[in-house]
């Protein structure tokens, strides 16, 4: 049993649940852009008569996070799997951020300030504002999934070794 549980990598975790959180938000952002005129635009006076098509555009949000959360399962996986690393290291992340999510418990309210704050050099509710502040959460996240430092350092390995260069030989060759 012991075997099983030295198979979790408590980085892979952390990193992966980051980028999973990150997808979701970043999927749900775009997703106002769905039917944005409505949404953002119109006065609350008429969205309160047109209860139906607002609670569908939020379902239509609510569904985008959840796209999220399956996109970013679905990279960490074939990572996991890519990379050897034990499968259940996604699974586990999924379910717990599929857990947290459903109790909407995992901070958006407090964090959303931080995270759509680049978007904010544009207009506030504008297309350009959700797109932007969407695509860096991506980009972050992207980042978190592929990218080869952070790979290594879940491996625990440090930066690559440098090939002793040439030059260092000749000048204590010289000396």
């Amino acid at each position: 049993m012991e075997s099983f549980f030295s198979k979790f990598n408590v980085k892979l975790l952390i990193i992966h649940f980051i980028a999973f959180w990150l997808f979701i938000y970043a999927f749900q952002t775009l997703s106002f852009l769905y039917d944005f005129n409505f949404l953002v635009f119109l006065p609350v006076e008429a969205r309160i008569n047109d209860v139906a098509r607002v609670n569908f555009d939020m379902k239509i949000v609510a569904q985008a996070g959840l796209l999220g959360s399956i996109a970013a399962y679905v990279i960490s996986w074939r990572i996991s799997l890519k990379r050897n690393w034990f499968w259940l290291n996604s699974v586990l992340i999924f379910v717990l951020i599929y857990i947290l999510k459903l109790n909407d418990l995992l901070g958006w309210s407090k964090l959303q300030k931080v995270f759509l704050l680049p978007g904010q050099i544009f207009r506030l509710n504008t297309r350009t504002f959700y797109v932007t502040n969407g695509l860096i959460m991506l980009a972050i996240g992207c980042f978190l999934l592929f990218s080869e430092k952070v790979k290594r350092f879940i491996d625990g390995k440090g930066a690559p070794e440098k090939k002793a260069s040439t030059a260092g030989k000749v000048k204590s060759a010289k000396s």
